[in-house]
């Protein structure tokens, strides 16, 4: 049983990090199904062995908090993600927030003993493969090519960039985030895995080469992160051959301090040509970021934090949220802010104040117990450990760099909203911990109720949440087969509705929304039907437009803060002469669309509705009432000038 939790957890991972899509569940629910199936056989393994919590050192509270916090944190993020105002964003969360429980659960506290130690093991060989994937598909881009992706053949997605590299995933951040923890965890398995020199130095080549990718990538956040990464690594293993022989110790040392310092000024080096670069190509702008998005986007996370402060306005709320706190420094021509761009700003807006001290305790315990495992490891590993390496102490010290580089990139993107990078980072955190023991404590042993009843919960747990993936899982597949097979699996609003075909478009996602209902397929009908409206005569305009106009209420339905699937009700009601309905919807929908009039230019549109409300009222020769509309036209054409400047 435990070889096919290792199978299908390691198949999990790898299906997640072969596909770099943000906002794509129907491509994450294989592995999150997998991962589910996994947990069935976990929860079995873990009420079997009655050993929960029980570490190497034998202590019983070792690391028991960490467990404690985590199982409460996961039921804390899935109760919010259930609860959260517009359901299908809350399930998008979930779709992240039950994979990276389950493999924190699984491989972390379900395996022990030698399966638990091969079981990380073999994710961090997953890694290792997938890094291998992703420089092969770099070097093709280095040539000139777009290199090989599955994102591209499931999403009809291309390279974002010809100047930046970004391996097999459609986005530059979300490979240098990759590249940098799988480098250092290369490096920290060449300088202390159970390999032979020869081996070992290639691996370490290997992490030299994927660090050499990240400042190609030219993502800052990738490359602030990697050389604070490389500062922790040059420390953890100095710290790490601290019981060596002296010679050994003092030659190894040496070169650490060599290799790591020459590394760290090569990536400063790198770091400042990739800022000038890309200050460079942002015409003028700053050299921190392209633009003052970012700077704006976190104050605004700020203020809907103050109105929300305990429990946060609800799963990827700010996506929405954030048109009523709009920055008067952002322009209203901003495309829609799906993330704050700062994973803790995120979890402040979302989940509130628990939900983000619940991450940081997380991360700095572990960190923390990394730093003493890496201690207590250079005691038990010998005089001569590092000839025969360990790989404890490589993953150990490649945990604690991997959490360090990844918390320190979420404070400039949303890399842990991507499964593939979120997993990578509960790997990190998996190979900190000890491994637990896989001694069966006998009848009367101390502790043993403890334990016993440890395992019980531990083990519900994992079944519950293994059985909520597969649920989930399941059904955001069923829902989304159809798109995958289609090439149409990406779900952000980056598209064209005018370069599809509608004919193949229209049905597929009727299917979809059939099995699954869901605002971004409904509102993606709606536009579809509008344009074939366009396109037609006499009645089958009108036929086109119901349709029209019941996706978008179904869009409204299930996300009612949405702006756009507001307005173009308000649009086909002016169109049908329905004034004082489509009235109704802009002055509802106002506040919001404020912030966006440059994109939306709603109170233009708007005005324009009053326009052709007074030529009606005049042709039928209430002229008062004309005068008035004419008046209130000229009104809303002025606010949406004062709105956007345009």
């Amino acid at each position: 049983m435990n070889g096919l939790i290792i199978v299908l957890t390691c198949a999990a991972l790898l299906l997640a990090g072969l596909i770099g899509i943000t906002l794509s569940v129907p491509l994450q629910a294989p592995a999150v199904i997998l991962l589910g199936l996994a947990a069935i056989f976990a929860a079995i393994q873990v009420m079997k062995c009655r050993s929960a919590g029980v570490r190497e050192s034998g202590s019983f509270v070792e690391g028991q908090w960490l467990l404690g916090l985590s199982v409460v944190s996961i039921g804390y993020f899935v109760v919010r993600a259930c609860l959260s105002p517009v359901l299908d964003l809350g399930v998008e969360d979930l779709m992240l927030v039950l994979p990276a429980g389950l493999l924190y659960l699984i491989a972390g506290h379900g395996l022990a003993g030698k399966s638990g130690a091969r079981f990380r093991q073999g994710l961090a060989w997953i890694v290792v493969i997938l890094l291998l994937m992703h420089l092969g598909s770099c070097l093709l881009q280095l040539g000139g090519g777009d290199g090989y992706s599955l994102a591209s053949y499931f999403t009809s997605t291309s390279r974002p960039s010809q100047a930046n590299i970004a391996g097999m995933y459609s986005y530059y951040g979300s490979f240098g985030n990759f590249a940098v923890i799988a480098g250092i965890l290369c490096l920290s398995l060449g300088a202390w895995g159970r390999f032979g020199w020869v081996i070992r130095g290639l691996i370490f080549l290997l992490g030299l080469m994927a660090l050499s990718f990240v400042v190609l990538s030219q993502s800052r956040s990738a490359v602030v992160s990697m050389v604070l990464a490389l500062a922790v690594f040059g420390v953890m293993t100095y710290m790490s051959v601290a019981k060596q022989r002296d010679a050994l110790r003092t030659k190894m040392r040496v070169l650490v301090v060599a290799i790591v310092g020459l590394s760290l000024l090569l990536g400063l080096f790198a770091g400042v040509k990739v800022f000038q670069n890309r200050a460079n190509n942002a015409s003028g702008a700053d050299v921190v970021f392209d633009s003052g998005v970012r700077l704006a986007f976190w104050p605004m996370a700020v203020e809907q934090w103050q109105d929300n402060p305990i429990v946060g306005a609800g799963s990827r709320s700010y996506s929405y949220e954030c048109f009523r706190y709009w920055s008067p420094n952002l322009s209203t021509a901003e495309n829609n802010p799906e993330f704050v761009h700062n994973e803790y700003l995120q979890l402040l807006a979302d989940y509130g104040l628990i939900g983000l001290l619940c991450i940081l305790i997380l991360i700095v315990g572990h960190l923390m117990m990394g730093v003493k495992r890496i201690n207590s490891l250079s005691v038990r590993v010998g005089e001569n450990g590092m000839r025969g390496g360990s790989n404890v102490m490589a993953l150990t010290i490649a945990g604690v760099c991997g959490m360090t580089a990844m918390s320190v990139h979420v404070i400039f993107d949303f890399r842990t909203h991507l499964l593939a990078n979120l997993l990578l980072l509960v790997c990190c955190a998996v190979w900190i911990l000890p491994v637990t023991k896989s001694t069966v404590w006998k009848s009367g042993s101390r502790g043993v109720g403890k334990s016993r009843m440890g395992s019980w919960v531990l083990g519900i747990v994992i079944l519950v949440l293994g059985l909520g993936a597969i649920g989930i899982g399941g059904q955001q597949l069923w829902g989304g087969w159809a798109l995958i097979e289609n090439r149409m699996a990406k779900e952000d609003g980056a598209w064209d509705p005018s370069a599809v075909d509608r004919a193949k478009w229209i049905p597929l996602l009727e299917t979809s929304v059939e099995r699954v209902p869901s605002f971004r397929r409904y509102l993606k009908l709606g536009t579809l039907y509008t344009l074939e409206a366009r396109e037609k005569k006499g009645e089958e305009v009108g036929g086109s437009l119901d349709l029209a106009i019941l996706n978008f209420r179904q869009t409204a339905e299930r996300h009612p803060y949405d702006p756009v699937s507001h307005i173009n009700i308000a649009k086909i009601e002016t169109d049908r002469g329905n004034y004082a309905s489509a009235d109704v919807v802009f002055k509802n929908i106002s506040p919001v669309a404020v912030s966006r009039e440059r994109w939306f230019r709603m109170h233009s549109v708007w005005a324009k509705m009053h326009q052709r409300w007074a030529v009606d009222l005049w042709n039928k020769k209430d002229i008062r009432g004309a005068e008035n509309h004419f008046l209130r036209a000229k009104e809303l054409f002025k606010e949406s000038y004062d709105y956007a400047y345009f």
